[in-house]
């Protein structure tokens, strides 16, 4: 892999297996990590793109969506791949919904849904049984995004922010994550009005943060920051998320390594 001053070839990628405990036996999800050049994904679309898929990437797509796109959908074929190793990726498509949603078929699958988040060329998804909604989100830490981010916070949250290891912009990029990632398990993207999504509290976590939401105590939220990446993961407060100490490890590291190698691409 190449360092940051030149476009790497890639595909980088790790995946994070999740087991959730709630009521009766323990269900499994998959997190995955990817990044790749644009040129890469595009090499090397036919061999996880269900047909649906590859007619969404046509010429008339900026190549920055593009890259979007493609990455997004490799990284989810990556974590289903974790769960569902038997299975030819191009036998499963994730279509956009009504709501931009991702809406995730495929024969042998059952249950199963998918969220799907990218930075760029780096992208990260989660793949989880449908009967414990989750939502991802995974964003560039930018100082210019400070203001922006700010004016889309409440009062409270901006104080929680601010007493929050790391930079202001950290902090709120964290928030703003961990708010995206609601609106995902929600399945009502970023159609509601902020402050519905309002972060209520933050408590220090394994794997760096875990939060409740003012508005919907059902669910909780997990933060993990690392390099110029930030990520978050929601899920049902009734859930207990097991990740073992090597994985939280991989993870961080995951983000790090994407972070350091692909920050130019990411920033362009």
């Amino acid at each position: 892999m190449t360092g940051p001053s030149a476009e790497p070839l890639g595909p980088f990628v790790r995946t994070v297996p999740l087991t959730l405990t709630g009521r009766g036996e323990p269900l499994r999800a998959s997190l995955a990590l990817a990044a790749a050049s644009l040129d890469w994904l595009d090499a090397n679309r036919e061999t996880f793109l269900h047909p649906d898929e590859a007619a969404l990437v046509t010429d008339r797509l900026h190549a920055r969506r593009r890259h979007g796109l493609l990455a997004g959908r490799f990284a989810a074929k990556q974590a289903l791949a974790r769960l569902h190793p038997e299975i030819d990726p191009r036998a499963l498509a994730i279509r956009p919904g009504v709501l931009e949603q991702p809406v995730l078929s495929g024969e042998g699958l059952r249950n199963l849904g998918v969220s799907l988040s990218h930075a760029g060329p780096v992208a990260l998804a989660v793949a989880f049984p449908e009967g414990c909604p989750m939502g991802i989100d995974l964003e560039w830490v930018r100082a210019d995004a400070v203001p922006a981010l700010a004016s889309q916070m409440t009062e409270a949250e901006r104080r929680m922010a601010a007493r929050l290891d790391g930079s202001e912009v950290e902090g709120l990029m964290r928030l703003w994550c961990l708010k995206e990632a609601l609106s995902k398990a929600l399945r009502c993207g970023l159609t509601v009005p902020m402050e519905l999504l309002a972060v209520a509290g933050i408590a220090p976590d394994p794997l760096g943060l875990s939060v409740t939401f003012a508005h919907f105590a059902q669910y909780q939220g997990i933060s993990l920051l690392a390099g110029e990446l930030a990520s978050a993961l929601v899920l049902p407060r009734t859930v207990t998320l097991t990740v073992e100490a090597a994985d939280r490890a991989t993870w961080h590291d995951a983000l790090a390594v994407a972070a350091a190698e692909w920050r130019e691409a990411g920033n362009r």
